[in-house]
């Protein structure tokens, strides 16, 4: 972007640990007919492994099997951490030119994470 002449005023990186995202995806379970969507922790349906509304059994979407979860996560690090370091050394080498670099905990809640990316790009 830098050689393409791209100004970018800000980077933001929402930074979610590993065995979160494994929870929050491995965790996910779907009425397929309808395409409800339930977790075993957060959202659990009344019945384990049955749709509230029509008791038929809950699905776990390949794309959410933790090996896939895993999987996906490694290759979004090998791809995407040269790209953090680029912005965070650009941001420390050249800061009048750099875009800036915010790192957000992507850890909470909706709303307290949605206010910090707010403040950050104000």
């Amino acid at each position: 972007m830098k050689e393409g002449g791209v100004k970018l005023d800000h980077v933001v990186e929402i930074a979610v640990p590993d065995e979160e995202i494994v929870s929050r995806l491995a965790g996910r379970r779907v009425h397929q007919a309808s395409g409800r969507v339930y977790h075993v922790d957060h959202n659990p349906p009344k019945e384990p492994g049955k749709d509230d509304v029509t008791g038929e059994t809950l699905i776990q979407r390949e794309d959410d099997q933790e090996s896939t979860v895993r999987n996906r996560l490694s290759v979004y690090h090998d791809q995407t951490a040269p790209l953090v370091d680029y912005y965070q050394q650009w941001a420390k080498q050249d800061p009048q030119n750099a875009p800036q670099y915010h790192r957000i905990e992507g850890v909470g809640s909706v709303t307290d994470i949605t206010r910090q990316v707010k403040e950050a790009l104000s």
